[in-house]
């Protein structure tokens, strides 16, 4: 099952933010799925604006088959966006306290 992570990325320490997607993406292939961490998907630069993230992040989404929201999820407006779509794609939502509690 491919699964797209979601959280806060906006106004983190990118370090921090490196190292939350890379344990989410470890621990869901430890649990059999195929992760999508947005962090790997499009490199950080600084003339990109958040729309020019989004829209990428966006796409890969609707080719996922579920999405997971790390615990800080609702702290950020792209992932609420991100929740939205999936739920309107009818997508399995996974949240991490209840995957990994």
């Amino acid at each position: 099952m491919d699964v797209y992570i979601s959280g806060k990325i906006s106004g983190l320490n990118i370090i921090d933010v490196l190292k939350k997607f890379n344990e989410a993406t470890k621990r869901l292939y430890e649990k059999g799925y195929v992760p999508f961490n947005p962090m790997e998907l499009q490199p950080i630069i600084d003339n990109k604006t958040w729309k020019d993230y989004m829209i990428k992040y966006i796409e890969v989404l609707f080719c996922c088959d579920a999405i997971y929201m790390l615990k800080d999820w609702g702290m950020s407006r792209g992932a609420r966006i991100e929740y939205a779509i999936a739920k309107e794609l009818n997508l399995k939502i996974f949240f991490e306290d209840e995957l990994f509690p």
